[in-house]
């Protein structure tokens, strides 16, 4: 079995390591300082911790409340921008909610198939819309964006008036061929 280097070196040199004594007190002088140290604490009760921990919960309470009061919503912002823009989108909104009612007023089985074709139409140009709306709100070019929306608005309108005269010529071709037709 080989013996460790490292504990012949210590048994050579160890003599020269211990010849030095501590000054005589020494642990008189440790024990003073020991003891002046802990009667600096009050009870022995540290502040810290707690005081660190409602600092932090007060913190994240002023980031969450601080969120809340910073990103308005979509129509705050566009209101912001004008009153025209949200007067123009309740205009166009109430035209073509009515033309949705009378277009589904309608009950034959063509016009329920035209109905749904342009139904899948206004979805998306609304897609469209929305996206337009996002770039407005990201800062995007005001009136060139504004135009497009009402363009937008246009083409809905447009589309359902489209789809009501369809609705009715098919309506009416229909009454004429059961007027024509006898038994």
């Amino acid at each position: 079995m080989k013996k460790n280097p490292i504990e012949d070196l210590f048994k050579k040199i160890s003599p020269e390591l211990d010849r030095e004594e501590p000054m005589a007190g020494h642990q008189d002088r440790f024990l003073e300082k020991l003891q002046a140290q802990n009667a600096r604490k009050p009870g022995g009760v540290s502040w810290w911790k707690p005081l660190a921990i409602a600092a932090s919960v007060a913190l994240l309470f002023g980031v969450f409340i601080g969120s809340l009061y910073q990103n308005p919503s979509a129509e705050e912002t566009l209101a912001e921008m004008g009153p025209e823009v949200s007067n123009t989108e309740l205009y166009f909104a109430a035209v073509i909610e009515e033309q949705l009612t009378l277009l589904q007023q309608q009950d034959s089985p063509e016009a329920k198939i035209l109905i749904a074709d342009a139904m899948d139409q206004l979805a998306f140009l609304e897609e469209d819309y929305s996206q337009m709306r996002t770039d407005l709100l990201e800062g995007g070019d005001y009136k060139i964006i504004l135009s497009a929306m009402v363009q937008n608005f246009q083409m809905r309108i447009d589309l359902l008036e489209d789809v009501m005269q369809k609705v009715e010529s098919v309506k009416n071709l229909k009454e004429q061929n059961d007027e024509n037709f006898t038994l």
